[in-house]
């Protein structure tokens, strides 16, 4: 693919911990399970086991193995004695495909993929300097110096990821062929505050189109419509946000512009099946 066409890739990272299974206390036989995680990811096992299921099928790992979750809807188990080093991003393209997908999830020994937790160490480092704890390294101030760090090391690890991949026949996916114009409308959108109603008619004025165009070519290259996509963006936003500890449901609907929680509750309900009490009461891994 072209340089062009690799600008079209959203990578950032979530959060990388070296830590137990949130919330493994009490009864050792105990089994944790997760439903409300869709992003990309990565698993060492150090203690314990994690397992994760989806399109019917089940991957699990044992210590010293690294479980490559496919991002999307699936099931998270976790031994309650479970401790793993948990690496998070998302890496898609603007029609939320993601980078890394088919033929996961998979479960790789650590002694084949050493690259992986060589590199994943200084990430290990550095989120010390934001926040060890975050379950959204984006929402922290960082300076230009710490941004590029994270970004570098970042990309180093999924260098790594991509040969690994590689060696088990598993490729990335590529996205070409977006309209210079739907590109420019895209950058226009991310700058909006999702709390604020957009304009469409003004964005598509911005980009020398009539509206409908502008839905006919997001159509033909994203197969979504510039309102889908703002959709998504808001609920991703608030399903980031209603995952963190701290987060609480009023704030979330209040940074989206809901005027009453209620509303707020019908829309995530709608997008995700789940209330945001029940979102904000799952834990990360």
């Amino acid at each position: 693919m072209r340089y062009r066409d690799w600008l079209n890739l959203n990578i950032h990272l979530l959060w990388c911990h070296n830590l137990p299974v949130a919330g493994c206390k009490g009864d050792a036989a105990a089994v944790l399970r997760f439903t409300d995680f869709t992003n990309s990811g990565a698993w060492l096992v150090r203690e314990g086991w994690a397992q994760v299921e989806h399109d019917g099928e089940s991957h699990r790992a044992e210590p010293g193995e690294w479980l490559i979750v496919k991002p999307g809807r699936r099931i998270q188990s976790f031994s309650a004695d479970a401790r793993l080093i948990s690496i998070a991003f998302d890496a898609r393209w603007p029609d939320g495909s993601h980078l890394f997908e088919r033929g996961l999830s998979m479960v790789v020994d650590a002694n084949e993929a050493p690259e992986l937790e060589k590199l994943v160490r200084p990430i290990l480092q550095t989120m010390k300097q934001v926040n060890p704890d975050t379950w959204d390294v984006r929402d922290h101030v960082v300076d230009l110096t710490l941004f590029f760090q994270i970004e570098q090391l970042l990309f180093r690890w999924l260098v790594a990821l991509a040969d690994v991949l590689a060696a088990h026949g598993i490729g990335h996916t590529g996205h070409t062929g977006i309209d210079e114009r739907v590109r420019m409308v895209l950058d226009l959108i991310h700058t909006y505050d999702l709390g604020e109603p957009l304009d469409f008619g003004r964005l598509a004025t911005k980009a020398g189109l009539s509206q409908n165009h502008l839905v006919r070519l997001f159509r033909r290259d994203l197969q979504t419509t510039p309102a889908q996509y703002w959709d998504r963006l808001r609920i991703e936003h608030a399903r980031h946000r209603l995952l963190q500890p701290e987060a609480r449901v009023k704030e979330v609907s209040i940074e989206l512009g809901f005027a009453y929680l209620s509303h707020f509750s019908k829309w995530v309900k709608r997008h995700t099946g789940r209330t945001p009490r029940e979102i904000a009461n799952a834990q990360p891994s």
